[in-house]
């Protein structure tokens, strides 16, 4: 008894540091607060179509709102004159296959002739120099309907499949001229949500992607998956922010632009505050403490609990303290 007595006093003689923790340890986790950006969905893509050939507006296959059909062109001009083109020219191709046929009998005679000497070489040279310029002109005139047939082709302006019709600007009977604006669609199928966050900002929604990404729709009380996309390298110099798009296509209520986003992330706190449990505080004289695992003793700023966790956490600050440090369990 008199041996162990002298221990247990020897014990309590010996400094803080060189006591042997007994206490588990804990790690100190950053301290975070949620912001919620806000955004509205647009369509995935957008473009104006505009007229390739002159003419008068024959027909119109679509209004406002209407999902378009790709077989069936949205708009077509007028193609009377460019059938009456394409008719000229295979007329004339038709001639020139005649002179070709009478050309090419008349380089066979002269052929014969001259090799039986009943006829001059510069006879045959001029009838195989008219079917040679027959064969070109003929040529010509094929590369020219392939051309019309082109331009007839391109009277007519088709939109993608699925694509609606945001913006008509051309009734039947208009004309328009090469270049002006026919139709504006886009494809609502699947929407896009732009944002713009801070370099900080960005961190958590990369590390939140990794878990899965997931925005809120509030008018509708939804919560959808959503999918980064279209990433900016380019730096705004106005707002400092770096832009991109999520991308929404499954589970939505419908396909259509404005509807209201939100997208919530999990920040640190600007304080550089840490959450610990409750147990890793000890209070005294209105002062509150932390024991790193040497025993050594931080004085530290409560800020309060922190709601919605697993167990009793509390929030603390101190310029001695940063994440991931280890302390023991010393409150009750």
């Amino acid at each position: 008894m008199r041996l162990l007595s002298i221990l247990i006093s020897l014990l309590c003689l010996m400094p803080a540091s060189s006591r042997t923790v007994a206490n588990p340890l804990i790690e100190a986790r950053v301290a975070v607060q949620n912001e919620t950006q806000s955004g509205f969905t647009r369509a995935h893509s957008r473009v104006t179509l505009s007229a390739e050939e002159s003419g008068r507006v024959a027909s119109v296959n679509g209004d406002v709102g209407d999902r378009v059909d790709a077989e069936t062109p949205f708009a077509c001009l007028d193609n009377t004159y460019l059938k009456l083109e394409l008719r000229t020219n295979q007329a004339e191709q038709q001639a020139l296959q005649v002179d070709m046929a009478y050309y090419r009998k008349e380089v066979a005679r002269y052929s014969k002739l001259v090799k039986k000497n009943s006829s001059s070489e510069s006879q045959l040279d001029s009838a195989q120099r008219n079917l040679d310029k027959t064969r070109n002109q003929l040529k010509t005139l094929s590369i020219a309907e392939k051309i019309l047939k082109e331009r007839e082709q391109r009277l007519c302006i088709s939109v993608p499949q699925g694509w609606q019709i945001i913006k008509r600007f051309v009734e039947p009977g208009q004309w328009v001229n090469g270049g002006e604006p026919v139709v504006e669609v886009g494809d609502y199928s699947r929407l896009v949500v732009p944002f713009a966050l801070s370099a900080t900002e960005f961190r958590a929604l990369m590390q939140q992607q990794e878990q899965g990404l997931s925005v809120n729709l509030p008018d509708y009380q939804l919560a959808l998956p959503a999918q980064l996309i279209r990433l900016s390298p380019a730096f705004d110099e106005r707002s400092r922010k770096i832009h991109f798009e999520l991308q929404l296509n499954e589970g939505l209520p419908t396909h259509r632009g404005g509807m209201r986003v939100e997208l919530s992330l999990s920040i640190p706190t600007r304080s550089g505050a840490v959450v610990v449990p409750k147990q890793a505080l000890q209070q005294r004289y209105e002062q509150y403490w932390m024991r790193r695992p040497d025993g050594s003793e931080i004085p530290v700023v409560y800020l309060g609990r922190v709601n919605g966790s697993d167990g009793d956490w509390v929030r603390v600050t101190s310029p001695q303290i940063k994440p991931g440090d280890q302390f023991q369990m010393i409150g009750e």
